[in-house]
């Protein structure tokens, strides 16, 4: 009920807020990449009819995340960090989704407000949030080295080592790897089906940031909910 009172109300007002803003960046940002390449061309065509799924996906995650937060510490302040980061990484992968951006005014914030929340005594220590960013954005670049020097091209958007090591800081470094490996297998699984059905073109860039939001959304509410449940037992 208390979910359902707090959660619920906060998610709307998330919402009203953030959905405005999600869609006025990608609006800026896509204005900016049209007529850039190809590639960016590919990426705007069809979006004046997805953008507004986009819309309808934030607000419902926004909701949703701010309930379970809500239920799972209650009302609060780790509450309404979850809440936090989940409306930012949210709103991030929407515009992801449309732009293939994720904008350092964004992520640099993101990353920083997780050291700072674990510092101030969050859910992980702050040296396990430290490593946990530098592992983030390590692992990634170590993949974006590896592609760039067998193919010449950037498999992966320096964006993106960014929100990893925004998820790093948040959920620490053992939360970490389950949270790439989710994302990683719901990247994959998302461009094979989009192959098969013929909505992808072969070597056509996949939108990371929305998976690398799933995974650290879903290893928040799956450890960290343990790790308070083992500090509040006796």
């Amino acid at each position: 009920m208390t979910a359902l009172l707090i959660g619920l109300p906060l998610g709307g007002l998330s919402a009203l807020i953030l959905v405005p803003v999600a869609r006025e960046v990608s609006g800026r940002l896509s204005g900016r990449l049209a007529g850039a390449d190809s590639v960016a061309q590919s990426v705007l065509q069809g979006l004046p009819e997805a953008k507004f799924y986009l819309d309808y996906v934030l607000a419902g995650g926004l909701c949703l995340c701010s309930m379970f937060a809500v239920l799972t510490w209650g009302p609060s302040w780790d509450a309404w960090m979850a809440v936090f980061y989940c409306a930012t990484v949210q709103v991030l992968a929407r515009i992801d989704a449309q732009t293939r951006l994720l904008p350092d005014m964004l992520t640099l914030p993101l990353l920083w407000a997780g050291l700072m929340f674990h510092w101030l005594g969050g859910w992980v220590t702050l040296s396990d949030a430290v490593a946990g960013a530098a592992a983030g954005y390590g692992v990634l670049w170590l993949i974006w080295a590896a592609f760039r020097g067998c193919s010449g091209r950037d498999g992966i958007g320096f964006g993106d080592l960014k929100l990893a090591a925004a998820n790093g800081a948040w959920l620490g470094i053992e939360a970490l790897p389950w949270t790439l490996l989710l994302a990683s297998l719901a990247g994959c699984v998302a461009a094979l089906c989009g192959r098969i059905l013929g909505r992808r073109k072969r070597f056509e860039a996949v939108a990371f940031g929305p998976y690398l939001a799933m995974g650290g959304i879903l290893m928040l509410f799956c450890t960290q909910n343990s790790l308070s449940l083992v500090q509040l037992s006796p």
